[in-house]
């Protein structure tokens, strides 16, 4: 196989066919025989994207994927809208956001018990324009951080909070919120509710209307679970109410379209008038200090600056299959026109 990089980020690592190995089962039988240089360039590298090979269908993504990490896992509590591929069992649409939507940086449901631990992507219809899937080495970010800023991170913790309207409540838009709560949690039965929040150390509360309100208590970064590397590992550059509007900024001095600088006007006049009107707490989503204090607009600006400082952009093609080190490498989605499938599954 040929291995390269994109540029001097080495992130991602590209590994590419060499001759005409490029089948499916000549993928997985390299896997299988160079399996520990395989990892260790994983992990140092943060992501690792197979390019080139004949992975046609959704189920050969799931045989590569699996013969990378077996600990495939189909439960999922985040909040973007995904939808089961067909004929797979692991399988799903990566996000049913519109294409305008912008999906911020984040290492997939950093705020559960047990995150995944590898996250794969795979490329099944090439997107026509943009549609690219960034990706940021959190290790950086958490060095290159502010030191007085990081400390106060470190020593507060974080407070995630997502909101749920009641499911009869179709009446009220609300731009930022995603899904309801019977979506989030496969069912309507409450007491079963309840217990998978329990079981995910969820701290919940049930509001008038059949509102549901679910509490993360976790620390701004963790230590990597193999390397022991400090890593920025939390959601605020996501759900945070200013997060949408300047990171909208950011995709407008990409693309410079009109439709982004509408987008970016819109979202910063929506964010204003949210804040203005809808207290922390009770946010669709938003991320707290631990003691239940805002985080200021300013830390929020000075992580998407070095995220965008770090931020390595490269354009899909068919077939590609992407696999990242979850608790070091986070992913987004820059927004997109025409057609685009690109799927996702991972392990825990």
């Amino acid at each position: 196989m040929k291995e390269s990089y994109f540029n001097d980020q080495k992130l991602p690592l590209v590994i590419e066919p060499n001759g005409n190995g490029k089948s499916k089962e000549a993928l997985i039988a390299w896997l299988q025989d160079n399996k520990d240089s395989f990892y260790k360039k994983f992990y140092e590298n943060g992501a690792v994207l197979f390019r080139g090979f004949d992975l046609d269908t959704p189920k050969d993504f799931e045989a590569v994927a699996y013969q990378t990490d077996n600990r495939l896992k189909n439960d999922y509590y985040g909040t973007s809208p995904r939808n089961i591929v067909k004929d797979t069992k692991y399988i799903y649409t990566a996000s049913e956001l519109p294409g305008h939507y912008p999906i911020m940086q984040h290492c997939e449901m950093s705020y559960v018990v047990q995150p995944p631990i590898t996250l794969f992507f795979y490329c099944h219809v090439e997107p026509e324009y943009g549609g690219e899937t960034p990706l940021c080495n959190f290790r950086k970010v958490y060095e290159q951080m502010d030191p007085k800023i990081r400390a106060e991170f470190d020593s507060k913790g974080l407070l995630t909070v997502r909101n749920y309207s009641g499911l009869e409540n179709n009446s009220k838009f609300n731009l930022f919120e995603l899904k309801k709560w019977n979506e989030l949690f496969g069912t309507t039965d409450k007491a079963e509710v309840e217990r998978q929040c329990k079981e995910q150390q969820m701290e919940y509360e049930w509001l008038d209307g059949d509102k549901l309100r679910i509490l993360h208590r976790t620390p701004a970064a963790i230590n990597h679970p193999l390397t022991k590397e400090k890593v920025w590992f939390n959601h605020i550059q996501v759900f945070h109410p200013t997060a949408a509007a300047i990171e909208y900024d950011y995709i407008h001095k990409t693309q410079g379209r009109a439709k982004t600088l509408f987008w970016s006007l819109f979202l910063n006049v929506m964010v204003k008038v949210k804040n203005l009107t809808t207290k922390p707490i009770d946010q669709s989503m938003n991320v707290l200090f631990g003691d239940g204090t805002p985080i200021p607009d300013s830390y929020v600006q000075h992580l998407e600056e070095l995220i965008w400082k770090n931020l390595v952009v490269f354009p899909w093609k068919k077939n590609d299959v992407i696999a990242i080190d979850n608790f070091s490498t986070s992913h987004g989605r820059l927004p997109y026109e025409g057609k685009r499938q690109i799927l996702v599954c991972w392990s825990a």
